[in-house]
């Protein structure tokens, strides 16, 4: 019976948490200070239906970019991202918790990363600021600042300076993504 009336009432409370929190990371951050039963419930529904899950004990500096939505992404809890972080679809950024291995824990994601589609940073590693990672790497180890992950066995690049900024066209107009929004390139 709880759970038809929570069929029932999904897409209204969805909604009003979409209104109330402006999305659906601030109502991951109201969740973070005050837990409450039926949000947390909506909160794990609306990642459900889109084939994906973020931890509600996943850290982000700012709001994440996902070019492509939400779809197919793993973020487990634990997980510390930083400040503009760029994530494409069917990206998992999971933990390592079998005992006795080398990089147990979460990933820490430094500031200004792109990760490419389908790629997987697993374990308790470090990634630097400023990072690319290529679609389909499998990041295992630590990625020192502005480096380049290639290939599954990973290949670490390192580069001078790179800017990660995400950028892209539509109907003749340039958009870029910096402090959690699109803007306008005029």
């Amino acid at each position: 019976m709880k759970d038809l009336i929570f069929s029932i009432l999904r897409p209204f409370l969805e909604a009003y948490a979409m209104l109330r929190y402006k999305s659906i990371w601030g109502l991951k951050a109201r969740l973070q200070k005050r837990p409450g039963k039926l949000m947390k419930l909506t909160y794990g529904n609306y990642f459900l239906r889109r084939g994906s899950f973020v931890g509600l004990d996943s850290e982000f500096g700012g709001t994440p970019c996902f070019p492509h939505g939400v779809q197919g992404i793993f973020i487990s809890n634990g997980a510390k991202l930083g400040r503009d972080v760029v994530i494409f679809q069917q990206v998992t950024i999971g933990s390592n918790t079998l005992p006795g291995s080398k990089c147990p824990g979460a990933p820490t994601i430094g500031d200004n990363v792109y990760i490419g589609a389908g790629a997987k940073i697993v374990g308790g590693i470090t990634v630097g600021d400023n990072c690319r990672i290529g679609a389909n790497a499998v990041v295992y180890e630590d990625m020192p600042a502005n480096s380049v992950a290639v290939c599954a066995p990973t290949r670490i690049l390192r580069k001078e300076a790179l800017d990660n900024t995400y950028t892209t066209t539509l109907d003749g107009v340039d958009y870029y993504f910096r402090d959690g929004k699109l803007h306008v390139d005029r």
